[in-house]
Order: structure tokens, then C-alpha cells, then sequence
């Protein structure tokens, strides 16, 4: 599964930026939705610095 890693607090940041709730990024950065505004939230989160990352349960 992919994930976007984040430094601290810059789920605040984006949540702040974007006019947006912490859970909606929270959920975007997870991969768990796939809206035009999840596809925002992850573009924007790679901008500022994320990285990219699969991972397995």
C-alpha cells in the first residue's frame, strides 16, 4: 500500500492551506480516497517536502 510521509505538524499546514480538516489529510496522505481533492491534498504534500512510500501491513 502507498503512503505520503510527512515531517511533523505538516498535516496542520496542509490542513490549514487547503481549508480542509486534519482527518481529510490524514486520509488523503493513506491513500484511502481518491478525489480531485485528495489528489490536491498529495500533490501539495510532495511540494512541501513528503515523500512517496509503499509499505505492507
Amino acid at each position: 500500500m502507498k503512503q505520503i510521509i510527512t515531517r511533523k505538524g505538516e498535516i496542520n499546514a496542509l490542513a490549514a492551506a487547503l481549508g480542509v480538516c486534519r482527518k481529510t489529510v490524514g486520509e488523503a496522505l493513506m491513500f484511502k480516497t481518491d478525489t480531485d481533492l485528495a489528489r490536491r491534498i498529495r500533490r501539495a504534500a510532495i511540494e512541501r517536502g513528503g515523500k512517496e512510500t509503499e509499505y505492507t501491513n
